[in-house]
C-alpha cells in the first residue's frame, strides 16, 4: 500500500468519525420529542399534506410489537407506517397524545394494564346476611339456567360474561347479530367464529383458534369489556366500536355516520332488549312456581 493510499484511507476514517460526532450532537440537540415530530410528520405526510385536512384521520396503534400508523378515510384505512424500534415507536405514540383528536386517535395494546378489569373483591368474600346470600345465589342460578336453555352456547356465554363482568344478554345480542350462533362463520373480510373476531384482535385477546367456541367467546367478551372501559360503559358506543373500531367512535364522538354501523347498533340493541325481556319473563316464571312467589329453581 502506497503512502498516498494510506493518507486517503486515514482521511476517510477521520471524515466518518467527524460525521458520526456531528450526527450524535444533532440528535442530542434535537431531543426525543423533536425526533418523534420528524418521524410522525413523515408518516402523516404519506399521501400528501392536503389529504390530512380533507376528510382523512390517522389512528396511531401501540401494541406489543410496536406502533402502527393507519390513515383512515371514510370506510377505508391503510397502514402508512410501522415502527418496531422501541424508542421511535414510544416517541411517536407519546407525540400523538398531544395532537388534536380531530386529526389523530390513539389505541393502546389490549394487554395494557390501563384497560384491564380492576380486581374486585369476590361477592362471596363480602360479608352479608344469610337471606341476601341466598337471594344472590338463586338469582345467579336462574340467570345461568336461562342462558343454558334459551340459546346455543349459552353456558359459555354466561360463564365468560361473569368472568369479565359483562352483561351476558349483551354478549348474546352481539353473537346473534354477528354469526347467528354459527361457530364456523367467516365474513368476506376474514372475521371468524361466533363473535366474528379478526385474527389480530383474537390474538390480542389470547385466542389462537377462533373457530373454537370457548376461545372465541372468551376473546370476544374480553374485547367487549375493553371497549366498555374505553367508553365509560356507554352501551351504544361500545357496540358501535365493536363494529366500526374504537378510533371511528372517538373521531365522531359517538356512533359514526356509517349506514352499516348505525344499522348494526340498532339490531344489536333490539336483540339486547329482547334477551332482557325473555330473562325477566323466565325469572318471573321461576318465582311463580311456589305459592308464596319465592324465587326458586324449576
Amino acid at each position: 500500500m502506497t503512502k498516498r493510499t494510506l493518507m486517503d484511507s486515514f482521511s476517510i476514517r477521520v471524515a466518518k468519525a467527524q460525521k458520526k460526532r456531528q450526527s450524535s450532537r444533532f440528535l442530542r440537540l434535537l431531543g426525543g420529542r423533536g425526533l418523534a415530530t420528524i418521524l410522525l410528520g413523515g408518516a402523516l405526510s404519506i399521501g400528501g399534506v392536503t389529504e390530512a385536512i380533507d376528510g382523512v384521520h390517522f389512528l396511531v396503534e401501540k401494541d406489543l410489537d410496536g406502533v402502527h400508523v393507519l390513515r383512515q378515510k371514510g370506510d377505508h384505512e391503510k397502514v402508512v407506517a410501522k415502527l418496531n424500534d422501541g424508542f421511535a415507536a414510544n416517541s411517536i405514540f407519546k407525540l400523538s397524545q398531544v395532537l388534536p383528536d380531530s386529526l389523530v386517535s390513539r389505541e393502546r395494546s389490549m394487554f395494557d394494564s390501563a384497560w384491564m378489569p380492576v380486581e374486585r373483591t369476590p361477592v362471596s368474600a363480602v360479608k352479608r346476611d344469610a337471606f341476601h346470600e341466598e337471594m344472590a345465589r338463586i338469582n345467579h342460578a336462574i340467570r345461568r339456567q336461562f342462558f343454558e336453555t334459551a340459546m346455543p352456547f349459552g353456558d359459555l356465554i354466561h360463564e365468560k360474561a361473569v368472568k369479565y363482568d359483562v352483561d351476558p344478554a349483551l354478549v348474546a345480542a352481539v353473537i346473534e347479530q354477528e354469526s347467528k350462533f354459527r361457530e364456523k362463520a367467516r365474513s368476506q373480510v376474514g372475521a371468524r367464529g361466533l363473535m366474528q373476531l379478526m385474527p389480530r384482535t383474537g390474538r390480542w385477546m389470547g385466542a389462537r383458534d377462533l373457530y373454537d367456541p370457548e376461545q372465541n367467546i372468551d376473546a370476544g367478551v374480553k374485547y367487549i369489556k375493553y371497549l366498555q372501559t374505553r367508553f365509560n360503559g356507554n352501551v351504544k358506543q361500545t357496540i358501535a366500536a365493536y363494529n366500526a373500531g374504537e378510533g371511528n367512535v372517538k373521531r365522531y364522538g359517538g356512533v359514526p355516520p356509517f349506514r352499516e354501523t348505525q344499522t348494526y347498533v340498532k339490531k344489536v340493541m333490539s336483540n339486547y332488549e329482547k334477551r332482557n325481556a325473555e330473562l325477566k319473563k323466565y325469572a318471573g316464571g321461576a318465582a311463580a312456581d311456589t305459592p308464596d312467589g319465592t324465587l326458586t329453581l324449576r
